[in-house]
């Protein structure tokens, strides 16, 4: 089913166009914990890519994901990255050319209407998108479109609304995680309905594995993820300013004191297209 533009959604991800300075963003991405990593290199072990792949990666940020796919595609494969965020594609183009790939090609586009014929790709997968866009079945159809006939499907989600921090006001912790679900994303459990999700869309032999994303240290980018989850528990009069500023400060003591420790589920899922 083809949803209408109007029935189209997202959460602050989707607004990245009208941000001045995206460098926030992209150091959150970059210095996410390693087990993000280790989910998205298990999928696209699971995508079968050769070194002469077609592959898209719908929604590919500042272009995070190139180191491991450069490892796979060789210079007879090709890459094709879209992102909506002009910002990123520009500081995706400008990695691919440091890194000297120049079977690279990023542009802007939209996962829920890609501007590819069917069947244009070996492969086709994205990564921590699905949670901020919706609707999801759009977004995965489109990716199942323009993936060949023997062709893979692949998606990398974690479950944010899950995440664990060794606060010791446990209640406040989830009145924080809770209280910002609104707003903090779009589909806050897609990460749990992956399987659902590919088999709906026709994908066989839908195979998942789980990963947990793991830290002992309050880094910069889970200071940036936790400070706004906080920011918008205030805005949403879930908590207030002084506990949410409390809880904060409690982890950057725990992390001085190296008891700081944050943890949360990353899941993927891998289709084929008969």
């Amino acid at each position: 089913m083809v949803h209408e533009r109007e029935q189209w959604g997202n959460d602050c991800w989707g607004h990245l166009n009208e941000v001045a300075d995206v460098a926030p963003v992209v150091a959150t991405l970059n210095g996410l914990p390693e087990g993000f990593r280790q989910a998205r290199r298990a999928m696209l072990e699971m995508l079968a890519l050769r070194p002469t792949s077609r592959v898209l990666e719908a929604g590919c940020g500042p272009g995070t994901a190139l180191p491991d796919l450069l490892e796979i595609i060789g210079p007879e494969g090709h890459i094709t990255g879209i992102d909506p965020t002009a910002s990123l594609v520009e500081i995706a183009r400008q990695r691919a050319s440091e890194m000297k790939a120049r079977q690279v090609d990023y542009r802007v586009g939209d996962i829920r209407n890609l501007e590819f014929t069917d069947g244009s790709f070996d492969a086709t997968f994205c990564d921590k998108i699905l949670l901020h866009v919706g609707p999801v079945s759009q977004a995965v159809a489109e990716m199942v479109r323009v993936t060949r006939h023997g062709g893979r499907v692949g998606a990398v989600e974690w479950y944010s609304q899950g995440m664990m921090v060794n606060a010791a006001d446990y209640s406040l912790t989830r009145k924080i995680m809770d209280g910002s679900a609104p707003v903090a994303t779009y589909n806050p459990n897609v990460a749990l309905e992956l399987e659902r999700l590919f088999t709906e869309a026709g994908l066989r032999e839908v195979s998942a594995a789980s990963f947990l994303a793991e830290s002992f240290q309050f880094s910069p980018s889970l200071k940036a993820i936790l400070t706004r989850r906080a920011q918008q528990a205030v805005e949403l009069g879930a908590v207030e300013r002084g506990d949410a500023d409390r809880w904060l400060d409690e982890l950057i003591e725990r992390d001085a004191q190296q008891r700081f420790y944050w943890a949360a589920l990353v899941r993927y899922a891998v289709g084929m297209k008969p």
